[in-house]
């Protein structure tokens, strides 16, 4: 890929971190309760892949080969996701693990109640509602080891995604 055309998506990239970073550390000063949101999760999925998709359609713009490939529409869309969710990986692991370690049993012990609600509510047999907590108290989300795990997570599922914008953003090549 032209350097030109990674250096289109790295600033996307950092947007990226720095809207999903700003939105953790308000949900963390604000509310932690937050965190416990669906709509959180989705807004954070939606800035990413706006961003992922404006990135490769500004790579595309200034791309001088003769055709914007599959491959280069892909690794455009890539180091978006990358870059952003790294960036909000590291302030959070910054958040929970150094600042304030006491805020992730905070949000866990909320996310054992939103989780033990929602099951009640779908008439869980209270022994799955048991397990279920018990996971949820025995696994830290927000250790150094289970957000790598997550980010890692996220990348594949983004990247999942990226298939299909790169599909959808290639030219085919004239010369064959």
């Amino acid at each position: 890929m032209e350097k030109s055309l990674k250096s289109a998506s790295v600033p996307y990239g950092v947007y990226a971190g720095l809207a999903l970073s700003i939105i953790t550390v308000l949900a963390y000063v604000f509310n932690l309760e937050l965190f416990t949101k669906w709509w959180l999760g989705v807004s954070n999925f939606l800035i990413v892949l706006v961003l992922a998709i404006l990135a490769v359609r500004a790579a595309k713009k200034i791309s001088t080969a003769d055709y914007f490939s599959f491959k280069n529409a892909f690794t455009a869309y890539f180091i978006v996701p990358a870059i952003g969710l790294l960036i909000a990986v590291l302030v959070s692991i910054l958040i929970f693990n150094v600042i304030d370690p006491g805020a992730s049993k905070t949000v866990t012990e909320m996310t054992v109640e939103v989780t033990r609600g929602m099951m009640e509510n779908f008439n869980v047999p209270q022994s799955e509602i048991d397990k279920a907590i018990a996971d949820i108290q025995a696994s830290n989300q927000f250790s150094f080891l289970n957000q790598l795990k997550a980010y890692v997570f996220q990348l594949a599922f983004f990247s999942a995604i990226g298939l299909i914008v790169a599909l959808v953003f290639r030219e085919k090549n004239p010369n064959t």
